[in-house]
């Protein structure tokens, strides 16, 4: 019994993190650029899409729209 519980528990610990990948976007509106969970319609350009936020933190940083 004990066996079967620690597969599991060790199944789910693999399987969480694939479940909660997230994509995130990088947007600018002609003005400002911003990050976002979903994608924008409207006047939003999506610029790039990430991984993380991290990653799209990253790219604004580096991204020439977003710095003029």
């Amino acid at each position: 019994m004990k066996k079967y519980l620690l597969v599991a528990i060790l199944a789910a610990a693999f399987a969480t993190p694939a479940l909660t990948a997230e994509t995130w976007y990088l947007g600018y509106n002609g003005k400002k650029c911003e990050i976002f969970a979903d994608k924008r319609g409207g006047n939003w350009n999506m610029l790039s899409l990430h991984r993380s936020r991290q990653d799209a933190e990253k790219a604004k940083h580096q991204n020439d729209k977003c710095h003029s």
